[in-house]
């Protein structure tokens, strides 16, 4: 005993701890995809393509690990017909670890296989795609709204730290066809983010705007938003929609149905819709207002009916001015050369006489 304590000791130092089983998993992976702030400083202005997380765990079984142990109660029954397992080891299989690595490579391949979508403006943009009903808000669900794209971008800001960062804008419209809609942009890393949050945003900021018969507007709008003008025409059942695409599909989220609109100065797709969305909001008024703010009749003219007086509205006080109209309350009209050429029928149009089929969804 006094010999064997009298003995040297040999002490070696053993290091049990690393980095791989001190950190946490998102601190591993972080340090995989080179996510920290000095790997993004080293690529700043680089389109590379982004990495993801990848779930190690995909077919393989609790308990199993390398050797494929069979542990009743973890991964197997406790007990089969009356017969208690035990702890035991599966038989040897070389190929396991590899036909991990194709079950896992065959999962993420089907989870990123792209739904085929439905064919906007173009086969190769996102414009005019429909995005479905908006996420419902609490118990209230929005299925009888829709949602199209107008417009995806690409966007840049430059920081002092990371340089170029990049991110997708993205404006969506959404309506329910009886005269509610809205709009919205939605910035974020990824179109698909960008788009959810663009179309949940807009439900949040709807409109209702009145329309003549639920099919046209009640008079004619002249509007100017910025650099942007938009004349809007009223039009007869059966004229269609001939204007902008981007107010064509507003236009139908809104319930329009007939409409000669045409767009002046700048065609940004975000100064459209603001210029669109005004005229029809703060510009158009309703017979009955028009009335209650003249204390006049308001009488419409049609062919139909032999160009004869029809009353559409009258104030609602049921008092009526007798005083005539004031000379500065008559409208200055702005006439363009292109009007008053085809009043006088000297202004033809190229398109004419040319049938061009009408994209409907």
């Amino acid at each position: 005993m006094t010999s064997q304590l009298n003995q040297p000791i040999n002490i070696q130092p053993c290091r049990h701890v690393s980095f791989i089983n001190k950190l946490t998993a998102d601190q591993l992976w972080k340090g995989v995809l080179a996510e920290g702030s000095g790997a993004m400083r080293g690529a700043r202005g680089k389109r590379t393509k982004k990495r993801t997380k990848r779930d190690l765990n995909i077919g393989q079984i609790i308990g199993e690990g390398r050797d494929a142990y069979v542990w009743p109660g973890l991964n197997a029954p406790v007990m089969t017909a009356g017969v208690i397992h035990r702890i035991q080891k599966k038989d040897n299989d070389p190929e396991r670890e590899q036909k991990l690595i194709e079950e896992r490579d065959a999962w993420y391949k089907m989870k990123s296989k792209r739904l085929k979508r439905q064919r906007g403006w173009t086969g190769g943009t996102l414009g005019g795609t429909s995005l479905g009903s908006p996420d419902p808000i609490g118990n209230r669900k929005f299925e009888d709204f829709e949602a199209r794209v107008l417009e995806v971008r690409n966007v840049f800001n430059m920081t002092a730290n990371m340089g170029r960062k990049r991110s997708v804008r993205a404006l969506v419209v959404v309506g329910n066809r009886k005269g509610a809609a809205g709009f919205a942009v939605g910035k974020a890393q990824d179109a698909r983010t960008a788009l959810k949050k663009a179309k949940n945003k807009a439900v949040n900021v709807l409109y209702y705007i009145e329309r003549y018969n639920h099919h046209t507007i009640y008079h004619d709008i002249d509007v100017t938003f910025q650099n942007t003008r938009i004349k809007m025409r009223k039009q007869n059942r059966g004229y269609g929609l001939q204007c902008h695409r981007i107010l064509q599909t507003c236009g139908r989220l809104i319930g329009l149905e007939d409409l000669y609109a045409r767009v002046h100065g700048s065609k940004n797709p975000l100064g459209i819709v603001h210029c669109f969305f005004k005229g029809l909001t703060k510009e158009q008024e309703t017979h009955q207002q028009l009335a209650d703010r003249k204390g006049l009749h308001v009488v419409e003219f049609r062919q139909e009916c032999a160009m004869r007086p029809i009353v559409v509205a009258s104030p609602s006080d049921g008092r009526v001015r007798e005083e005539p109209e004031p000379e500065d309350d008559i409208p200055d009209i702005k006439l363009d050369v292109k009007d008053v050429k085809k009043k006088e029928g000297l202004y033809k149009s190229p398109w004419e006489g040319i049938y061009r089929k009408e994209y409907r969804f």
